[in-house]
């Protein structure tokens, strides 16, 4: 499962232009081996934490090739894995683990210069804490309404509240 953030997200969605709500997939602590407390929201059902939805056969957006169709969109963390850098202050390199979670073709191949890892590894820093003053500032919103005694806010007022746009739904039509 891969954690997701406004920007990851706003970039599928405008390549998609799918309903935000059909992208996400919302899990707890337990559903998930993630230990980042900053990107949980406080939901009604407990801290929920946004993924990219999938399924059976993957992520929602393989092709039948098994290659990705939102590739120039694709999550940060996408584009990331399965590096795991450490750089210091100056910007070098300390470390760099891989990621074993799952084979990838692409771990191997040649084109990973540390330069790219490093701006990749910046961007995804900056999109994520960004990300996280977002979900804090939600979150303190959460806990003043339980404070007052009103009832929480939902998954899609999260969304809203970070500026998308949700169509609609039509609730479901009545079987005779």
């Amino acid at each position: 499962m891969l954690p997701v953030t406004k920007s990851d997200l706003q970039r599928i969605v405008r390549r998609t232009n799918f309903d935000p709500r059909d992208v996400l997939r919302w899990v707890s602590r337990d559903d998930i081996d993630f230990d980042e407390r900053e990107s949980f929201v406080e939901l009604p059902q407990g801290p929920r934490l946004m993924v990219l939805r999938h399924r059976r056969t993957g992520c929602l957006f393989l092709g039948p090739d098994l290659k990705c169709t939102i590739y120039s969109s694709r999550p940060l963390g996408c584009r990331a894995f399965p590096f795991d850098p450490d750089f210091d202050r100056r910007g070098n390199l300390k470390r760099l683990r891989l990621i074993q979670a799952t084979e990838c073709p692409y771990t191997l191949d040649g084109h990973n210069r540390v330069d790219d890892i490093r701006r990749l590894d910046w961007r995804y820093g900056k999109e994520l804490a960004d990300y996280h003053a977002q979900v804090e500032a939600f979150n303190r919103a959460q806990h003043q309404r339980r404070r007052q005694g009103g009832s929480l806010l939902n998954s899609s007022d999260f969304l809203v509240f970070l500026g998308f746009s949700l169509p609609r739904r039509r609730p479901p039509s009545k079987q005779a």
